[in-house]
């Protein structure tokens, strides 16, 4: 969620393992989930399929000590954002938005409860599967980096990285087989957003960030304007990556600089991170999923549809 790197935007690939806990299902997946529950086609479907993936609008703070509890806010309390729609464009925002949420929305079942376990998310236990399949290989490639103590930023990074290398293994998958559509979606969801979409996140959330930041509502709000803002540029981005032929290819070229600049920031180690490395892991991460991702999806579909009935958030 603050959502959630290896392949978001430009190509966040390394920089959402800081927050990986309140990530879930990935962009194109949220859009894909929001646009099957939608009750409209046209404009106010473009408006639902935005607000899906407006709860992790504060995933741009990533460097952001307060990051992770505004995250949770947008994930547990989104009836706040909810409560200050008023006008229908608004509400087909806030209907999207809805969607989104872990307590039962499209990430309980990637967190919390998902078929064939109903004790683990589906993408956390896809992530560990993934993490413990790529550790050897990440070992070596560290190793022969020069790195001193592998196994450490192994346990620092890793989860990060196989997390939302599943994220956007789904999405990857969804764009091939489900809705081929679903970048230029993106694209266009991001493109014709309703001005109000930052107001109405200012209106439900900048008490919270004043409060967790130490700072007033009047300086709070700017702030997250420029976070929707960068946010909005982001998903246009990996929407328009995700409508080329060779997406993942693309995703992985795009991550390496920020994949670079990320270690070098937190870990303090200057790396020359090859596009293959990234290519191998998003692959093993769709030999992961690839056979059970849409059973997962489906079932999300459904279970969301109900709640968002059963919470009065459409009727």
């Amino acid at each position: 969620m603050i959502k959630q790197a290896f392949l978001v935007g430009a190509g966040f690939l390394l920089s959402w393992s800081i927050a990986a806990p309140v990530y879930g299902f990935g962009s194109a997946t949220h859009a894909y989930i929001a646009r099957e529950v939608g009750s409209t086609e046209g404009p106010a479907s473009l408006q639902e399929i935005y607000g899906a993936l407006l709860p992790d609008v504060f995933n741009t703070m990533f460097v952001d000590p307060y990051g992770a509890s505004l995250a949770t806010q947008t994930h547990y309390e989104f009836m706040k954002f909810v409560a200050k729609a008023e006008s229908e464009n608004d509400k087909a925002v806030a209907r999207g938005f809805a969607s989104h949420n872990e307590a039962w929305g499209a990430d309980r079942m990637a967190h919390v409860s998902s078929i064939g376990d109903p004790n683990t998310g589906y993408v956390i236990r896809k992530s560990d599967e993934l993490a413990a399949a790529l550790k050897p290989q990440v070992k070596l490639f560290l190793l022969l980096a020069g790195v001193a103590d592998p196994d450490a930023v192994i346990d620092e990074i890793l989860p990060g990285v196989a997390h939302t290398a599943i994220e956007t293994a789904v999405d990857l998958l969804i764009c091939q087989n489900e809705d081929p559509q679903i970048g230029p979606r993106l694209v266009l969801a991001a493109q014709v957003r309703g001005w109000s979409s930052p107001i109405l996140l200012c209106k439900a959330y900048a008490g919270d960030v004043a409060a967790a930041a130490g700072i007033t509502e009047a300086v709070a709000a700017p702030l997250i304007v420029a976070a929707e803002n960068e946010f909005r540029l982001q998903m246009e981005l990996y929407g328009a990556a995700l409508s080329q032929g060779n997406a993942a290819d693309a995703l992985a070229e795009q991550g390496v600089g920020l994949a670079k600049s990320f270690v070098a920031a937190t870990q303090g180690l200057v790396i020359d991170i090859p596009v293959d490395l990234m290519k191998q892991i998003l692959t093993s991460a769709i030999e992961v999923v690839k056979d059970d991702y849409a059973a997962q999806v489906a079932a999300t579909i459904t279970r969301v549809r109900q709640e968002l009935k059963s919470h009065g958030v459409v009727e």
